[in-house]
Parts: structure tokens; sequence; C-alpha cells
């Protein structure tokens, strides 16, 4: 079976547009982080949220002390 020129040509033009898809979708995938990976940076985020929580309290607790002491 003989394809045109114009059959070729259409045939072509689709076969890059499927290629260029295809490249945008692998592009996507490596873009995307895993549930596991998103669950470890939460953890991160979640002990350096705590972190600042336990410096917080310190200050808090140096400040009180601090106002509590008699003026002389």
């Amino acid at each position: 079976m003989a394809i045109t020129n114009d059959q070729y040509n259409r045939l072509l033009a689709r076969t890059s547009n499927l290629e260029n898809g295809h490249n945008d979708i692998v592009t996507a995938i490596e873009a995307f982080i895993t549930l596991g990976q998103m669950n470890q940076l939460l953890t991160l985020l979640q002990q350096q949220i705590d972190n600042v929580q336990i410096q917080v309290t310190a200050l808090e607790n140096r400040i009180t002390a601090v106002e509590e002491e008699p003026l002389t």
C-alpha cells in the first residue's frame, strides 16, 4: 500500500505531536514527588516548627524571669 506525500506529512506531524506530548508527560512526572517524599518533607518541617516552639518557650521563660526581677 503506497501512501501519498500528504499522508506521509500528516503521519510525520502526528508522530511528532505524540512525541512532544510524551516528552511533556515525562517532564511532568519527573517534577512530581512521591507521597513518601512528601511525608519526609512534612516530618522535617514539623521538627523545625517544634524546635522553634521550644526556643520561643525558652525566650518567654527568660523574659518572665527578667520581668519578675525586682528593680533596685
